[in-house]
């Protein structure tokens, strides 16, 4: 082996741990990064069809974007407070129904001798101690913080909210730039591959938009699926309170893959313990479960299946290793990042690599 290649051989042996601890040390920057590519990337749906109308590419990208900010803004406007004043409410009248909810099992324990031994009796209370409002904030915050660890506390002591606001506000600054000249940054990836290799490198870029622009759609069929479904049959049908909220916030939901089906379950209760009947909950919850398993079990896979072939088992493990890396914002994007690795894994490693492209492979 000539000295050239085996210098080479121990500095890649040597630069590999290096790039590996880096990688691993600005993981919250990269997801960032993805985020603000993702977001780029849906802004530029309603783009392209403006530009497909006539319209040139600056007034396309300033009114999609505009458009953009404008849903995002009044949705929040309206879902926040709307979700505020429920549990603003339900605290309210939360003790009372507590302490009806107390005296109505112990009458029906009394009044049931046989299921004595079943049940248990409610011990009384031996304090009467308000709830720390410190404790109960502190225990926010740390839920919070732990919960989305998305990137670095940018604000330091100013507070947690205005830090996940600067997050957020980096994340659509830093998309708009992507979105706006998109091709300068794929020249300077281009600075990094070889010149003889710029064509393959422009096809797997390609293939990682596609992969995207898939997920991308298929998401939206099935947000506007579960938003219908929600409100018709929850709404219009069995008069919920608040139904579009919650049919807005299931929609958002389905953006995180397996435990969004359930999150709706909390803006459910909140509504019709603050607005309606209690009772109700026994109907609401188990009808907005069918709904969420027709769409998530027999609607949405026949297109997702057309779109991303992902094996439901390797998504949930991959769900589980990308949520301890990144918090919450790696169980949002679980499934983009997911694709675009197959993507890699396969364009780079099985088909340059190992020259599977035309090759079935098979198992029986």
């Amino acid at each position: 082996m000539a000295f050239g290649d085996y210098l080479k051989r121990v500095l890649a042996t040597l630069l590999l741990p290096v790039l590996l601890y880096t990688l691993w040390s600005t993981r919250s920057i990269l997801a960032l990064a993805f985020a603000a590519v993702v977001i780029a990337i849906a802004i530029a749906q309603p783009m392209l069809l403006l530009q497909k109308k006539g319209l040139k590419r600056g007034p396309a990208v300033a009114l999609a974007i505009l458009a953009s900010f404008a849903v995002i803004t009044l949705l929040s406007l309206w879902i926040v407070p709307t979700l505020a004043r429920g549990v603003g409410e339900l605290a309210h009248d939360l003790p009372a129904a507590a302490e009806s909810a107390k005296n109505a099992y112990e009458q029906f324990w009394d009044n049931s001798p046989s299921l004595q031994s079943i049940l248990p009796e409610i011990p009384e209370a031996n304090a009467q101690k308000p709830a720390d409002p410190n404790a109960i904030k502190n225990l926010f915050n740390w839920l919070v913080k732990s919960g989305m660890a998305i990137a670095p506390d940018l604000l330091g002591g100013v507070g947690l909210i205005a830090g996940l606001l600067v997050n957020l506000g980096l994340v659509l600054f830093i998309s708009i730039f992507f979105l706006l000249d998109p091709k300068s940054y794929v020249v300077a990836l281009l600075y990094l591959v070889p010149p003889k290799a710029h064509p393959r490198a422009k096809e797997i870029v390609h293939a990682l938009y596609a992969t995207l622009t898939k997920w991308l759609h298929a998401q939206l069929f099935s947000v506007t699926v579960i938003v219908l479904l929600v409100y018709i049959i929850l709404g219009v049908i069995l008069r919920m309170p608040n139904a579009m909220v919650v049919a807005l916030f299931a929609g958002f939901a389905t953006f995180i893959p397996n435990i969004g089906a359930v999150l709706p379950i909390l803006p459910i209760a909140i509504f019709t313990l603050a607005y309606s009947d209690p009772s109700k909950l026994l109907l609401y919850i188990p009808v907005y479960l069918v709904i969420q398993f027709t769409e998530s079990n027999i609607i949405t896979p026949q297109v997702v299946k057309a779109q991303l072939n992902i094996p439901a088992g390797y998504l949930m493990l991959f769900q589980l290793l990308i949520t301890m890396a990144l918090g919450a914002l790696g169980l949002v994007l679980a499934v983009p990042i997911l694709a675009c690795l197959i993507v890699l894994v396969r364009e780079i490693y099985s088909y340059d690599a190992l020259k599977l492209r035309n090759l079935k492979v098979r198992f029986e």
